[in-house]
């Protein structure tokens, strides 16, 4: 019996679960978009490059954030989930204030790569538990609930980072959001429940490192899993990069000023995304009803990514502030609604043991791809392009992104053709 099938008592304390985890995913965002929308007077304060802010901001970030997820893995398939989940968020929110305290390009990355290795607990810890707490039939729209509260951080943390650092300082403002972590694991940990695993653990104790190989290899022949990966990397490519440049790009091409920039780019971004998000866990549980089919889900991603092109290109190029973040919004909107199906049809092709693994390759091929390459590019691109093109190198950076959607559209419909469509 699952969670959801017993009595009231359990479906409340399922949905207190999932509200709970909504908002450590919620802090997680939220303190991702600190730094970006803070790079600028980062940059000027330790005298840094646009490369070495993609790195610290991108590459460094996600590269020991992936790393951290490895080992975190199985032990997320085995182990206490609410645990585990409430260290992570400790340990990045502790990382998070030692940003306020860095004063050499050394102790930023350093306090990044904590950060990151924290955050690796997030996402495979929800996927997990998730399909734990509620029934099939529900499970589309959970996760969709879930996925929007990245937008609701992105939200809180662009309009919070803007203004606390133009009332305080950037430094204060990481020391003061690391503190509001704390409280967060520590809510965590005191009022949410283990849930009953989908089926008892009747396989024989295996060593640990043997267990992690063994659950990775077959993780990664599933040949699904890989495609939808790396097209989840350039499906959120732009996402990430809007959230490592966009506040820089506004500052430098659209003259905003550091305290305004949260509060002019977070409400179409994040409004945008979490309608995208909710709505398109509805329309694919529809599909699925409808077709009989379950990988007709991911005809919602195909749809939504493709129409998020020309959108995306508005908000590169289009001179007007006011209609750039619309485009910015409505684009947005659109990547949203790709993401929670594709991560919703990933996760159901394993059994309850492999979520957490699972989980971990998905953020793994996504990361490098959207998380790490992106940010990497645009700022090699714009400091590459900053003699000859001065400001105009950034937006030249962005533009590069317009090739994401096209890409992952192509990825997507591939595995339409080939998947199993049995529900």
């Amino acid at each position: 019996m699952t969670p959801t099938e017993g009595a009231p008592r359990q479906a409340l304390s399922s949905y207190w679960a999932l509200a709970v985890l909504f908002l450590t995913n919620v802090l997680n965002q939220g303190d991702r978009m600190l730094f970006g929308v803070v790079a600028e007077p980062i940059r000027t304060d330790l005298r840094l490059s646009d490369t070495q802010l993609a790195l610290a901001s991108g590459l460094f970030f996600v590269l020991f954030s992936l790393l951290g997820g490895v080992f975190i893995a199985r032990h997320v398939d085995r182990g206490n989930r609410v645990r585990i989940l409430a260290a992570g968020i400790a340990l990045w929110s502790l990382a998070t204030a030692w940003t306020g305290l860095a004063h050499s390009y050394l102790s930023l990355s350093l306090a990044r790569i904590l950060v990151g290795i924290g955050e690796a607990t997030a996402f495979p810890v929800a996927m997990s538990m998730i399909p734990d707490l509620f029934r099939t039939e529900a499970r589309g729209r959970a996760v969709s609930i879930y996925q929007s509260s990245n937008f609701v951080g992105i939200v809180g943390g662009t309009i919070l980072a803007g203004v606390l650092a133009a009332l305080m300082g950037w430094r204060s403002m990481f020391i003061v959001c690391g503190g509001a972590g704390l409280a967060v694991a520590a809510l965590l940990a005191l009022t949410v429940r283990e849930p009953a695993r989908a089926r008892a653990d009747d396989e024989p104790p295996v060593a640990y490192w043997t267990d992690l190989v063994t659950g990775f290899r077959a993780v990664l022949r599933i040949r699904e899993v890989l495609y939808l990966s790396v097209g989840l990397g350039f499906t959120a490519m732009m996402g990430s990069v809007l959230g490592a440049w966009g506040p820089a790009f506004l500052i430098r091409l659209h003259g905003v000023e550091l305290g305004q920039v949260g509060i002019l780019i977070g409400p179409p971004v994040g409004l945008g995304g979490i309608v995208g998000t909710v709505a398109s866990g509805f329309l694919a549980d529809g599909v699925v009803r409808r077709t009989g089919r379950r990988n007709a889900m991911l005809r919602v991603s195909l749809v939504a990514v493709l129409l998020s092109l020309p959108f995306m290109a508005g908000f590169v190029f289009v001179r007007e502030i006011q209609f750039a973040l619309v485009c910015a919004g409505v684009m947005n909107l659109l990547l949203s609604a790709a993401i929670p199906p594709i991560m919703n049809y990933a996760i159901g092709l394993v059994g309850p043991r492999e979520r957490g693994i699972t989980a971990t390759v998905v953020i793994i091929l996504m990361g490098l791809v959207g998380g790490a390459l992106g940010p990497a590019v645009v700022g090699a691109i714009s400091d590459g392009w900053q003699a000859g093109h001065g400001a105009q190198a950034l937006r030249y950076g962005l533009a590069a992104m317009l090739v994401s959607p096209i890409i992952a559209g192509w990825i997507i419909a591939s595995v339409l053709r080939t998947a199993d469509v049995r529900i």
